[in-house]
């Protein structure tokens, strides 16, 4: 889902990553059937399902049976917007498969007169697919801005690319003391569209055993891949300063003076209106690997507790981008005159690596039912990136020192058999914000329920998950001590997922 700009405009003069995207490929989701998301995916100190082959893989040593399964996922991601007073709201939908996964069963053969219950039971092997994050969602709010322009902002970037736009578009110019100034009014129409596509997948080879049905262990090797897309246009129609003002500020702008070109083009006798479009297109794709560790160990029958660790995810990533500014100017005489400013496409490849994972569980078994819980340790302050430019590398991964710190992550669930073959399951997870400053509130939440249908070696669960997040961005970032505040958009983020799992044990 798209991310708060909250650490700076997402244009950045010489390569096109960001923060928050580095943030976003460090988001995945694990367990992916239906059965393990309608328990709020809980799974840490579960086992016997199909999610285990991409969670926690000792679960994989419960299976007393080989297993296949498939499952579907509708999402439809909502984003609500309030900017300077008026509301928006945008929506996408997207359908896909979420996992094919496999689990096969390998019994230990034990010598005729032996134990058959104590000792190495079983070593299984599972393979599978699912995806770890749904990218597709559409954000969009307008709005009168009385308090900035988006020539407020290009003045602040004098010496990089947005300086030269401003002052070649005409809004901005220089005052007496020679420092670029914003020759754009107040009361701007102002419009964003943030668009993006695409997904996150993870490829798991796992491997678990059971030890005496009291221990069980694990490991798998995770082959992940990003494709991301992403579209942002930001529009303003607004007006240039008058002739009055301009003189005020600089007697010999270029604006005020008969005999410069630029006072032929604007003629600022009166406010003249003027249209500006920023539009920025982002396409990354590449791959990863990662490794996860797993023990589940019952002490009692009834109590499974559950511990595993995920590595980073190491990826090479290439990224392509192109931005364009265009800006229609309409004059005082009745004409307009047009101009614009495309970049070429860029190409540029980079190393990401994402923050480590520490998962606990603990699992309550009762005679028709049970409870799971799970907490969640992730350091994404250990996110780094490499490139072959060293210092903006530096640059970066200081951003990320100063601006990440650990999240803790937790989820319950409860599953009960209310009729024969029939199960009713319920859950709630909670993540944490990942942001070190306290008063950015990125945190989330997923309430889910859902039904399971058990009948000889087939199993149907259907479950439906609501996910909500609130946060405030900002389409363009002004510095607040020079008395600009940046124009602030309330979000409330939902996402709606219908869920369905079809297996088959044999």
């Amino acid at each position: 889902m798209i991310l708060a700009s909250l650490l700076g405009c997402a244009f950045i003069p010489a390569h096109a990553q960001s923060l928050d995207e580095f943030l976003r490929f460090s988001q995945p989701e694990q367990g992916a059937s239906a059965r393990f998301k309608a328990l709020g995916n809980a799974q840490t100190a579960l086992g016997g399902d199909l999610s285990s082959v991409s969670g926690n893989p000792a679960g994989l040593g419960f299976f007393g049976q080989s297993d296949i399964g498939l499952s579907f996922d509708f999402s439809s991601d909502v984003n609500k917007a309030l900017y300077f007073g008026t509301n928006s709201s945008n929506n996408a939908d997207k359908f896909a498969i979420n996992q094919a996964a496999a689990v096969f069963h390998i019994p230990t053969r034990k010598a005729r007169g032996s134990n058959l219950s104590t000792g190495w039971l079983n070593f299984n092997i599972g393979v599978g697919y699912h995806q770890t994050n749904n990218f597709h969602s559409t954000l969009g709010f307008t709005g009168v801005n009385n308090e900035s322009s988006y020539g407020d902002f290009m003045a602040l970037e004098d010496g990089f690319l947005l300086g030269d736009i401003g002052w070649q578009f005409g809004m901005v110019d220089e005052n007496a003391s020679g420092q670029l100034i914003p020759m754009t009014t107040l009361d701007d129409v102002q419009t964003a569209y943030y668009r993006e596509k695409g997904h996150q997948s993870e490829t798991n080879l796992s491997f678990g055993a059971n030890y005496s049905n009291q221990l069980y262990i694990g490991a798998s090797v995770g082959f992940t891949r990003i494709n991301n897309r992403m579209n942002r246009l930001f529009m303003e129609d607004g007006a240039i300063m008058d002739y009055g003002y301009i003189y005020s500020q600089n007697p010999n702008s270029r604006f005020v003076n008969p005999s410069n070109s630029d006072y032929e083009l604007y003629n600022p006798l009166l406010e003249s209106e003027y249209a500006f479009d920023d539009e920025y297109w982002s396409n990354t794709s590449g791959n990863g690997f990662n490794a996860k560790l797993g023990v589940i160990f019952k002490p009692i029958p009834q109590v499974q507790i559950g511990l595993s660790a995920t590595t980073p995810t190491w990826y090479s990533l290439t990224n392509d981008y192109e931005d364009y500014f265009g800006i229609t100017n309409y004059l005082t005489d009745g004409t307009d005159s047009f101009d614009e400013n495309p970049s070429e496409p860029v190409y540029y490849d980079y190393n990401l690596r994402t923050p480590y994972k520490l998962s606990g569980g603990l699992a309550y078994i009762f005679g028709d039912g049970l409870l799971s819980a799970d907490i969640d340790y992730v350091d994404y302050a250990s996110m780094s990136m490499s490139s072959s430019d060293a210092s903006y590398d530096s640059e970066f991964n200081d951003g990320i020192a100063n601006t990440y710190s650990s999240a803790v992550n937790f989820r319950i669930g409860g599953e009960y058999l209310i009729a024969p073959q029939l199960m009713v399951r319920a859950g709630y997870g909670y993540t944490g914000s990942p942001y070190s400053d306290e008063s950015i509130d990125y945190t989330g939440q997923t309430v889910s329920g859902g039904l399971g249908y058990r009948i000889n070696n087939v199993y149907v669960d259907l479950t439906y998950q609501n996910f909500q997040r609130s946060y405030n961005m900002s389409p363009y970032v002004l510095d607040d001590a020079a008395g600009l505040y940046s124009p602030v958009a309330e979000v409330k983020n939902q996402r709606h997922n219908v869920l369905l799992s079809i297996g088959l044990k044999f």
